[in-house]
C-alpha cells in the first residue's frame, strides 16, 4: 500500500460490515458478552469498532481522513439519504474546500432491508425514520425477527411491513433501481470532480446496465464476501443471498467463521476479516489517488 501527501477525505457509506461492528469479538469471548458490546453506543466502543474497521485501515495506510455514515443495519435507502443531506449541506461545501481530494465509497448493502417514515402519534412526535430489516420469516412469528429485537429497532406497525413485503419488495426491481441510485450518483461526482468507487458488499447483484468504478465487475461473485472466500482457498461458494441478519444463509458463512474472518455470532468481519477486506479493496482505493496524483 502506498502513500499519498495530499489530502484526502474518504467517505464511506454502507452497513454493519463498513461501520465494523462486531470487529471486536475475540476467540472464546461468550455471546452474552459479544451481544452487550454491539449494543453499546458509547463513544469508546464506537471507536473500538471504528479502530478495526477496513475504512480506518485503509485510511491509516493511504494517509486518508474518513468521514463515515455506514452504520450497524442499515438500508441502502437510508445511505441515500445520509449522502443527499451531506452533500446538499455546508459542511459538503466547507469539506472541499479543506481537501484536495476526496474519494467516495458505497458499500451496497441487501436490498431486503429498507427504511421509512413513521409519522407520530400526538403533538409532542413529529414522526422518525425506521429502518427494517426483513428476515427469511418476516410474516411468520417475531421469533424470527431476533435482529431487530435484539437491538430494539422501532417496529413500526406491523401491517406495515406486511404490506410493503406482501405488494410493494421486489428484489429484481431492487436491484434495477439500484442501478439507477448508483449512474446518477457517477455523474453527480463525474460533475463535481469526486472519485467514487462502489463495491457489493455481501451479494453481487447482476445489474441491468454497465456500472462505472463498480468493484471488481467483470466478476460473477464481484461482492466482498466472495472475494474473501476466494482469498482463503474456497473453490465454489454458492451464490445464495445473504440477509446478514445473524443466521446462516450461505456457505460463505460457515466457510470463513471457521477460519476466523466472520465471527461465530452475527457473522461480522472480524479484526483479521477487516484487515483482508482493507487489502482487497486498497488497489482500487491506489489506483483512484493515483490518477489524481
Amino acid at each position: 500500500m502506498g502513500r499519498h501527501l495530499v489530502s484526502t477525505l474518504f467517505i464511506t457509506f454502507g452497513c454493519s460490515w463498513t461501520a465494523g461492528v462486531g470487529s471486536i469479538w475475540y476467540d472464546g469471548m461468550p455471546l452474552t458478552t459479544y451481544e452487550l458490546i454491539v449494543k453499546d453506543t458509547s463513544p469508546d466502543n464506537i471507536k473500538q469498532h471504528t479502530t478495526n474497521a477496513y475504512r480506518h485501515t485503509l485510511c491509516k495506510s493511504l494517509k486518508m481522513t474518513n468521514l463515515n455514515f455506514a452504520e450497524g443495519g442499515s438500508s441502502n435507502q437510508r445511505q441515500w439519504r445520509y449522502a443527499e443531506e451531506y452533500f446538499g449541506s455546508a459542511q459538503f461545501n466547507k469539506d472541499k474546500t479543506e481537501f484536495d481530494n476526496i474519494v467516495v465509497l458505497h458499500a451496497i448493502t441487501s436490498t431486503s432491508r429498507g427504511e421509512f417514515w413513521i409519522r407520530g402519534q400526538g403533538e409532542e412526535s413529529s414522526g422518525e425514520y425506521v429502518n427494517k430489516l426483513f428476515t427469511n420469516s418476516q410474516l411468520e412469528p417475531d421469533e424470527h425477527d431476533k435482529i431487530n429485537k435484539l437491538f430494539k429497532r422501532p417496529a413500526g406497525p406491523n401491517r406495515l411491513w406486511k404490506t410493503y413485503i406482501e405488494e410493494s419488495y421486489d428484489h429484481n426491481h431492487s436491484v434495477d433501481e439500484l442501478a439507477t441510485k448508483m449512474m446518477f450518483w457517477n455523474s453527480y461526482y463525474k460533475a463535481h470532480g469526486i472519485h467514487n468507487l462502489w463495491v457489493d458488499t455481501f451479494n453481487h447483484h447482476e445489474y441491468a446496465v454497465d456500472i462505472p468504478n463498480l468493484i471488481n465487475k467483470d466478476s460473477n461473485q464481484r461482492d466482498i464476501l466472495s472475494m474473501l472466500c476466494f482469498k482463503n482457498g474456497m473453490k465454489q461458494p454458492d451464490t445464495k443471498y445473504h440477509k446478514s441478519t445473524w443466521q446462516i444463509d450461505s456457505n460463505r458463512i460457515p466457510y470463513l467463521v471457521e477460519r476466523g474472518i466472520l465471527n461465530p455470532f452475527s457473522y461480522h468481519p472480524t479484526k483479521e476479516g477487516h484487515e483482508q477486506i482493507a487489502e482487497l479493496l486498497s488497489p482500487y482505493i491506489e489506483k483512484v489517488l493515483g490518477d489524481n496524483a
